[in-house]
């Protein structure tokens, strides 16, 4: 029992990976011998899949961040933990509420998880909301690219990231082990510290965890900001977080059961979100700089409850039963003046029961049933969205088979979803293959039709979005004139369809004496695609009834009522979300060549192309073309790395956005692992980032002119185990 959940910790959730990537199937036993004979190989299990692969054997693009490389890259937002993976950008809200962009998408597109399980929070409906998920206590982070709808369901359209930790162990640990890790950066005045421990007692394993972080303002290159004040320092951008997680798992002989709760607060200040206060309240939390400007800050908090259980051999015909479920408690509060002017809650419930059938005329495979239910209030003065409720039932079926060297994998998912009023049935399925061309050389090839239903804030919105500086309207309003430079917003007469992709994958995987190479190129497809378009409208041309049902112009600080004389830099852009059919191509590389023992050089390069497939106009926020390339020189007991990375300059831009110019970013690092304290894996690096002190804007960020990427800064950090 142990060997085979010990290969699939998340197996039962992440067999949705989305498009069906028919991989060729090595089997445990294989695939540990590999990793003694072929020490460049991938061989990390991917958990996100019930059938026990690694990245190399999937069709789809995934990779994972593990070990050495994920401690070092970890930053406090998911986003910019992973924004030097290929294909993977960053929303870059000012470094505190970052999330991952796949391929272009985000939002309500890409799933983010924690064990294969939804994270529970609101971040997927505004960039200035932080993900829960915590990278510094993690053991792996897979990355999968491309729709992973199977499993996951329609919020998983444009991909999944998937934050795997040890808090419900699989199998006994053998005895007592831990970790421990402190890190310091320069720009920010960072102070982090983590520490983890996992231990057996009889038939039990216990585990904790935890994780405190401070940081004050960041510091950048001097630049201008879109206030027209000269600055070296991106004011509000404090981060005070803290967090631990307890689990228990009881191991029997045909299986596991296991439980885990977790409590996550963050405090962290909102830039580019100020309404002219002039100092810190008292009750402002202590990382906040007494020297700054004051600001509204966000203050959030998490409760998370998982149960995971596992038995082999439980029925005639199943192989294994693998059980998911969570619940999330979860509240976000926009604190101005020292007082919440704007509440977000959100209770969560999900279920994933997966089971693995024995072979169907020579097809493995998986089925299974996901159940998620959701319920968000938001309430105050920037509650631009009603309390909506979402529920979501699933079926899939993953069916994989060899014949000679080709592999194929089947998916199919059936899924209800209700959003307050709207029902959608969104359907999905995939196909793909790998298959050795010659000897280190693979062929993938994936294709996959998924469709989503349009999310909650995409069809509810009505209101002033002040993280965005917006006024956003849903798809269930539209927008009328009534007279000039007066707008009245109905009921929309279309009802929203859902969002149907079709997607091709092809890679090619090299694998050489001295050479490595891994090359995707994409082609997506996208029927009804659901986007926020700019109107030419400004918030305060709109007429507005308020709870009697009187119409009024826009008030307050989006402007005064409409006599035609208004000033519009009092108000907001109007943004009204649409459905246009769009597509979007491009591909990701990775390489790596070995001159010797001791050197390397690596490199990498991404690109995305999204525009509307009639007229042409380009989507927003569309991440640049990326080039890097790194030298690595290691010796037997450290190493050192001198990276350089080219962002080009974004000229597909939509429309009323800026282009946003080329930047280089030249990065050093070296590593020491001290022989004498071998016994406890220390390692100690050493970074440097930004070396030049360029200013570098992030064209995917709603605060591109306000918060640039952070300037020239020296980090250091020690990991430990035991």
């Amino acid at each position: 029992m142990v060997s085979q959940f010990r290969k699939s910790p998340l197996a039962i959730f992440v067999t949705s990976f989305v498009s069906l990537t028919a991989s060729a199937s090595l089997s445990a036993q294989q695939t540990e011998q590999e990793a003694h004979e072929h020490e460049d190989t991938e061989v990390i299990v991917v958990t996100a899949s019930p059938l026990n692969r690694t990245a190399l054997e999937s069709a789809q693009p995934i990779s994972v961040m593990a070990g050495d490389e994920l401690r070092e890259q970890h930053a406090h937002t998911l986003g910019e933990t992973l924004a030097q993976e290929p294909g993977v950008n960053a929303t870059h809200f000012a470094g505190v509420a970052s999330s991952p962009i796949i391929r272009g998408l985000d939002g309500p597109r890409v799933k983010i998880t924690q064990n294969g399980l939804d994270s529970g929070d609101v971040s997927r409906g505004s960039p200035d909301h932080a993900v829960t998920t915590e990278t510094s206590v993690a053991e792996q982070i897979e990355i999968f690219r491309g729709p992973a709808t199977l499993l996951y369901g329609s919020g998983a359209i444009g991909g999944v990231v998937n934050v795997v930790d040890n808090r419900i162990a699989q199998e006994l640990t053998g005895g007592a082990q831990g970790f421990y890790g402190t890190k310091f950066d320069s720009a920010s005045n960072l102070r982090e510290g983590t520490v983890g421990f996992t231990g057996d007692h009889k038939n039990t394993v216990w585990h904790f965890d935890a994780f405190k972080r401070r940081s004050d303002d960041y510091q950048v290159p001097e630049f201008t900001n879109d206030e027209g004040e000269t600055t070296d320092e991106i004011e509000n951008s404090f981060i005070d977080a803290q967090g631990a997680n307890i689990g228990v798992s009881y191991i029997f002989d045909s299986g596991y059961l296991g439980a885990s709760y977790g409590r996550l607060e963050q405090q962290y200040g909102i830039p580019g979100h100020a309404h002219g206060e002039d100092e810190h309240s008292e009750d402002e939390p202590a990382g906040a700089d007494e020297h700054t400007e004051a600001g509204p800050y966000a203050d959030m908090w998490q409760n998370r409850i998982q149960v995971h259980g596992g038995w082999v051999n439980p029925f005639n015909s199943i192989e294994r039963v693998e059980l998911r479920y969570g619940f999330t408690d979860y509240q976000h509060q926009e604190i101005e003046d020292g007082a919440p002017s704007t509440t977000f809650t959100n209770n969560q419930h999900e279920l994933r029961l997966t089971a693995n059938h024995e072979a169907l005329y020579g097809w493995e495979g998986a089925f299974g049933y996901h159940y998620f239910d959701q319920e968000q209030e938001a309430f105050g003065e920037e509650a631009y969205t009603p309390n909506s409720s979402t529920t979501k039932h699933g079926l899939f079926w993953l069916l994989e088979r060899k014949f000679d060297n080709l592999n194929w994998q089947l998916g199919a998912r059936v899924e209800d979803v209700d959003v307050n009023d709207y029902s959608f049935t969104p359907i999905s399925a995939s196909v793909g293959f790998t298959y050795p061309l010659v000897e280190g050389m693979q062929l993938s090839t994936n294709l996959s039709h998924a469709q989503r239903a349009p999310s909650a804030n995409e069809l509810l919105s009505n209101g002033a979005h002040l993280a965005t500086q917006t006024y956003e309207i849903g798809l269930a309003y539209a927008v009328h004139e009534e007279a000039e430079h007066v707008y009245h917003i109905e009921p929309a007469e279309v009802a929203p369809e859902v969002e149907m992709s079709n997607n091709i994958d092809v890679g090619i995987h090299l694998d050489y004496n001295k050479f490595h190479m891994d090359w995707n190129v994409f082609y997506n497809r996208v029927n009804d695609f659901v986007y926020g378009a700019f109107t030419n409208i400004n918030s305060v041309d709109l007429e507005l009834e308020d709870e009697h049902g009187d119409a009024h112009g826009d008030e307050g600080e989006l402007g005064g009522e409409h006599d035609h004389d208004h000033d519009h830099d009092d108000g907001l852009p109007v943004i009204s979300y649409v459905q246009r059919d769009v597509d979007l191509y491009g591909y990701e590389l990775s390489t790596r060549y070995e001159f010797n023992d001791q050197w390397q050089l690596h490199g990498f390069s991404d690109y995305v192309r999204a525009k509307v497939r009639d007229g042409g106009e380009n989507l927003p926020r569309i991440p640049s073309q990326r080039i890097g390339a790194e030298l690595r020189y290691s010796a037997d007991r450290w190493e050192t790395k001198l990276g350089y990375t080219w962002y080009n300059k974004q000229t597909y831009v939509a429309a009323l956005e800026e282009q946003t110019a080329s930047f280089g970013l030249l990065n050093a690092q070296f590593n020491w692992f001290p022989q004498a304290l071998a016994k406890q894996n220390i390692s100690v690096y050493v970074k440097a980032d930004n070396l030049t002190d360029e200013l570098g804007y992030v064209h995917s960020s709603f605060l591109k002119e306000d918060a640039p990427m952070r300037g020239r800064n020296f980090s250091i950090g020690i990991r430990g185990e035991f």
